[in-house]
């Protein structure tokens, strides 16, 4: 009877440690994000752009003299134990200050997924933004959105 149980709990023992055994993995919380920033067909320079991860900043970058920006934001490690759903929620949002002093959320992203369904250091982004109202009115842009994205060359 021995046998038979060591037979049964060897396997148990080895599929359980391989499925809880978990992982290791890097990725980033949004893609590489590049863009330009207008105002009536202005460069709009020295403007601070903001990326936040659910409302939480994690990169600051300024326009330059084109009102262009790049955003790299930083990977991070996680651990994986694969216990429960997997189901998994990214969110980040850009922002700016206009003008007036009002803080402005110009682009937003949620993404639902598996738990690897995050960013790799190879997704890019390439943003056009408009931040005038009066030619924001001529483009027809997601609610709520301020730019718009552009193809983007893989090379």
């Amino acid at each position: 009877m021995s046998v038979a149980i060591f037979r049964i709990t060897n396997p148990v023992i080895f599929a359980l440690t391989f499925l809880l055994s978990g992982c290791v993995y890097h990725d980033y919380p949004a893609p590489r994000i590049e863009g330009i920033l207008m105002n009536r067909d202005e460069p709009l320079i020295g403007v601070t752009v903001s990326l936040a991860e659910f409302d939480q900043q994690i990169a600051s970058v300024q326009t330059d003299s084109n009102g262009h920006f790049t955003i790299e934001p930083q990977g991070n490690w996680h651990i994986f134990i694969p216990v429960g759903p997997q189901d998994r929620l990214s969110s980040w949002t850009l922002t700016t200050i206009n003008r007036q002093g009002t803080k402005l959320n110009i682009y937003t992203s949620h993404r639902l997924g598996g738990i690897f369904s995050g960013y790799s250091g190879n997704d890019r982004l390439k943003l056009f933004c408009e931040l005038s109202p009066v030619d924001r009115k001529n483009r027809s842009l997601e609610s709520g959105q301020l730019c718009e994205s552009i193809p983007v060359n893989q090379s």
